[in-house]
């Protein structure tokens, strides 16, 4: 999604610190949740105001914008986001909730980030009304790309490790059933391998690929000759 031109405006300019842009960005926020779309330096421009402006924060605009952050993994807008975000804020429970799953995420406890996910992570939405937040939804509900872009991250960190997984442990890390996994699998450029139909293989990055480690070092005459006499001394 290009950005709309009333909104760059305001993102490139001093606009970004007046407060009386604020329901405009975060009309624009919402828009990058259904478009899949995330614009980090406008979304960073809401909590920067947030900051400057306590009173304004609506928690509804500061988890749709950790969401987009967490769909943009491995990206640092996630990190970046919560160094904005008040202590209080931070503490919320919609809020906590995010920087939970995005702490599973990081450390690749991906079983334990699903397990989270299908117990139901919400998040409030929208009212420029209610500061807290209004009716919680489920992330999904809100963001339907969020899973598919969870899933996008995953198999990318496994990638970047593995030249092949178990079949079945790829299956648990993307939690999708048989035949979603399948299509996963396709799209996704990794294949079943052809001799072993429980393994998966990740296509070959400079990554995964194993090197041996060359160590090498340049010592000049000078300093060898400087090493050879201190050990003569020292005999």
């Amino acid at each position: 999604m290009t950005r709309p031109e009333e909104i760059n405006a305001i993102v490139e300019s001093v606009g970004r610190y007046d407060s009386n842009n604020l329901l405009t960005l975060e009309a624009y926020v919402l828009s990058q949740l259904s478009a899949n779309s995330p614009d980090p330096s406008a979304n960073l421009a809401v909590l920067k105001l947030y900051q400057f402006n306590p009173a304004l924060t609506n928690i509804a605009t500061v988890t749709a914008i950790l969401s987009l952050a967490l769909a943009s993994l491995p990206d640092p807008h996630f990190n970046l986001a919560i160094s904005l975000i008040a202590a209080d804020v931070a503490s919320n429970k919609y809020v906590a909730d995010l920087i939970r799953i995005q702490a599973l995420l990081e450390s690749c406890r991906f079983t334990q980030f699903w397990a989270a996910y299908d117990a139901g992570i919400k998040v409030p939405t929208y009212d420029a009304k209610i500061k807290a937040g209004g009716a919680p939804v489920s992330i999904s509900q809100q963001f339907p790309a969020f899973a598919t872009q969870i899933r996008k991250y995953i198999t990318s960190t496994l990638g970047y490790t593995y030249q092949q997984i178990s079949l079945a442990q790829f299956k648990e890390y993307v939690h999708l059933d048989k035949k979603e996994l399948t299509a996963w699998i396709s799209q996704s450029g990794c294949s079943v391998n052809s001799d072993d139909a429980t393994l998966v293989d990740f296509p070959s990055t400079p990554e995964n690929i194993p090197k041996p480690a060359l160590v090498k070092e340049n010592i000049k005459f000078e300093q060898l000759t400087k090493i050879i006499g201190v050990s003569r001394i020292s005999v």
